[in-house]
């Protein structure tokens, strides 16, 4: 498959390689590179049945970056802006190659005391642990290895940015120093706050200015400068509105629903997320308008297993608290008058998701707590 810079996004982070704060970079040679590195991801055992993070989930997060960003932002962002979207893209998810001898390593890593003290920990540790047990040992050892890497991913690609060699988060010296050399034209300063970016698609944090900051500077002009709030925000709506086809996001799946990790699974297998796009506004009379402005995200879908359904349901109603809480950090920095970047997604509308042969509606039971005392 031929890697070319195809999108808006790319061409407009192009630019930047003409500045002084960029010089040497060549954006091209660098997603070829990257393409190659995720190829590797699912070629040892790991994330090899139904989770893609290839270079097409690249190109269709960077496609879907031009209905996400506003067209009131797009003349806002800068050269460098674009160019660290762009390269936060890139690499966001790289952390997730795991190579046959890292996996075999494993026990060498922090990867015993995530099982213990994170992944079955709490209330819901021995449902969960339950669940798992019903697997097979092998794809067991190769499901608790994903959730591992799930879970410290972002941590994982902001080491190997920054050519840092982790063994808690795993024994893969060789991704390291393929990643950290393909960066190195961009400097230490640009290195760090990417790595930052990269690891945030899973954080909470990103109302934090100081950590994420609005005005951050690497060259000697406003198109050198990035706002790296907006940048982060971009990152993570991209990643979890890319839920189409026959891939599940990198989240772990414990996030998502804590007493049915495999549901996830189903749902992937299903192929059933035909498309999800931006929901046509109304006027104030309440009438669609296609000149209205645009608030919610809006899911199609269909499925024939109930199983899929409620992993899908399930994800949905996290990725829409997600941007509920980007929409207001966005709206909480305009309002000081930091930055003219908009974020206008706060909904997930869900209505367009079909189901057949089963009912979509979840069913429960209570008790009449004053008949039974009666």
């Amino acid at each position: 498959m031929s890697v070319e810079l195809t999108t808006l996004a790319e061409r407009n982070a192009q630019k930047a390689e003409q500045r002084a704060a960029f010089g040497g970079l060549n954006l091209l040679h660098i997603k070829r590179q990257v393409a190659s590195l995720l190829g590797l991801i699912g070629r040892d055992a790991i994330f090899d049945q139904y989770t893609k993070h290839d270079i097409t989930h690249i190109d269709e997060m960077l496609r879907n970056l031009d209905w996400i960003i506003p067209d009131a932002t797009k003349p806002v962002l800068s050269d460098a802006d674009w160019l660290m979207i762009v390269l936060a893209v890139y690499f966001h998810d790289m952390g997730m190659l795991v190579t046959k001898a890292e996996f075999q390593a494993r026990a060498a890593s922090g990867f015993p005391a995530f099982c213990e003290q994170v992944l079955f920990a709490g209330s819901n540790g021995p449902d969960y642990k339950a669940k798992v047990d019903q697997l097979s040992r092998d794809d067991k050892d190769r499901f608790l290895y994903q959730e591992f890497v799930r879970h410290t991913h972002g941590e994982r690609i902001r080491a190997w940015i920054l050519g840092q060699a982790k063994d808690q988060l795993g024994l893969a010296q060789t991704a390291v120093s393929e990643v950290s050399k393909l960066l190195e034209p961009v400097g230490l300063l640009f290195r760090r706050d990417l790595g930052i970016v990269c690891e945030s698609h899973h954080l909470g944090d990103l109302g934090d200015i100081q950590k994420y900051k609005v005005s951050q500077p690497y060259g000697n002009s406003d198109a050198e400068t990035v706002n790296l709030q907006y940048c982060a925000v971009l990152l993570r709506t991209a990643d979890l509105l890319h839920i189409t086809s026959d891939r599940t996001p990198s989240v772990e799946f414990r996030t998502i629903n804590p007493s049915d990790p495999l549901s996830q699974q189903e749902w992937a297998k299903q192929m059933a997320v035909t498309r999800v796009k931006s929901k046509l506004g109304v006027d104030k009379e309440g009438i669609v308008d296609e000149k209205a402005p645009r608030d919610t995200v809006e899911v199609h879908a269909f499925f024939t297993k109930e199983d899929g359904f409620f992993g899908l349901t399930s994800y949905l109603g996290y990725a829409g608290e997600q941007l509920k809480k980007s929409h207001d950090w966005i709206s909480n920095t305009v309002k000081l008058r930091l930055a003219k970047h908009e974020f206008p997604w706060r909904k997930i509308d869900d209505t367009n998701i079909e189901t057949q042969g089963f009912i979509r509606d979840a069913f429960e039971f209570t008790i009449d707590q004053a008949k039974i005392l009666d």
